[in-house]
């Protein structure tokens, strides 16, 4: 009793609360407005489906390069370092947009990128180190839930402040400026620990099954969000929709995410990870082809809700199946899993962007439905094989 009050005493709760501070503001700057606030802003000012999807491609690929170059960095400069040179990075993209014009839109979404990635990868990792481990789980849905606030706050304040001036950059560089105050709060960061001993190649062959499967989730799912947050404003024009109720739908689609995967993280926990992603993916192929169908607003309001909540959990099932491969990799393997996501992200605007300039804008519907019934495939391939105790929840 006494050895486990004095650990609980150990736990820096007042870190783990700035953290979180931190995390959710700056994904209200970053990625509720600079993802998927922006794109929508950018295709009122005349940007057509592919250049529409470079801008979002450029986004996903300065993240991807802050993800890939954090790590160093945590290790030369510091995680507080890095995360105040992400959130910097991201006010300059922001603050150079609404002054300037295609193409210089390019290299300032690539900022923007670039800050997101220097702050995810500088702030999880430290995060995660410092929190108990018999919570670790929690907190990594705890801290799920509060950044899915971001793209449901995000259009509701662009909606209140206005959609075509410069009210959407006022409002992310405020967010992310706000971040850096809760940064000043934190405890400095732990050494890294190291790794643990292997418990055998049986286990040691569990664990690297459920990292395959976590980064193909991660594949599918940095596909289908940046290609469907990317390009929803096409899409959304191809059915007639104004910037109003596109910005609506956008909060549907981030109120889904939020609400849903609490329900995801419980199956997984339940029935296993891959029953969890099996059923999900299925979801939201079903979703998606019943949204393809000519359905009034309210439908497709609906719609747009569930791929919300199902899209969304792409990651978190991912980021579950991380803290699942390995006792002491989890740093790495969250690497692993954020990066696949995240160069799948790069990719999912480009080719959503093409194929809806080629053949029509309710191709995005298409291409979400077909990259869920993939997911499908491949679990259910796998549903073959014995299953290792550590998939069950």
């Amino acid at each position: 009793m006494t050895e486990s009050l004095a650990r609980e005493t150990r736990i820096d709760w007042r870190t783990i609360t700035a953290l979180n501070t931190v995390s959710t503001l700056s994904q209200i700057g970053q990625f509720g407005i600079g993802f998927v606030v922006l794109p929508l802003w950018v295709s009122q000012h005349g940007l057509n489906a592919a250049q529409l999807g470079l801008f979002a491609a450029a986004e996903w690929a300065g993240m991807l390069l802050g993800m890939a170059v954090a790590p160093r960095l945590n290790v030369l400069l510091g995680h507080r370092r890095v995360i105040t040179a992400g959130l910097l990075a991201s006010i300059v993209g922001l603050a150079l947009m609404p002054s300037s014009g295609w193409p210089v839109w390019v290299p300032a979404a690539a900022l923007i990128g670039l800050g997101m990635g220097l702050r995810w990868l500088g702030l999880e990792p430290w995060l995660y180190h410092i929190a108990p481990n018999d919570a670790r789980g929690r907190l990594v849905g705890f801290h799920e839930t509060l950044i899915s606030i971001a793209p449901i706050l995000a259009p509701v304040l662009v909606r209140w402040a206005g959609i075509s001036g410069e009210a959407p950059f006022v409002l992310g560089i405020g967010f992310t400026g706000l971040a850096l105050v809760p940064l000043l709060w934190a405890r400095p960061a732990p050494a890294e620990p190291e790794a643990l001993p292997s418990h055998g190649p049986e286990q040691d062959r569990a664990h690297r099954a459920i990292l395959a499967m976590g980064v193909t989730i991660a594949l599918i799912g940095g596909l289908t969000e940046a290609a469907y947050s990317g390009l929803f404003p096409i899409f959304g024009a191809g059915r007639q929709l104004d910037a109003e109720q596109m910005v609506t739908l956008l909060s549907a689609f981030g109120l889904g995410g939020l609400l849903l995967q609490y329900g995801i993280g419980w199956l997984a926990d339940h029935r296993g990870l891959r029953f969890a992603a099996l059923a999900n993916a299925g979801l939201t192929a079903l979703v998606a082809l019943i949204a393809a169908l000519p359905l009034g607003y309210l439908g497709l309001a609906v719609a747009v809700f569930v791929l919300g909540g199902t899209i969304t959990a792409y990651l978190t099932l991912a980021i579950i199946a991380a803290t699942q491969a390995g006792d002491g990799d989890l740093s790495l393997n969250i690497r692993r899993i954020s990066m696949t996501y995240t160069a799948a992200s790069v990719a999912g605007p480009l080719v959503a962007g093409a194929a809806m300039k080629n053949l029509a804008s309710e191709a995005l519907i298409w291409l979400v439905a077909a990259l869920a019934l993939g997911l499908c495939g491949y679990l259910l391939a796998r549903s073959g094989r014995r299953v290792a105790p550590f998939e069950r929840g």
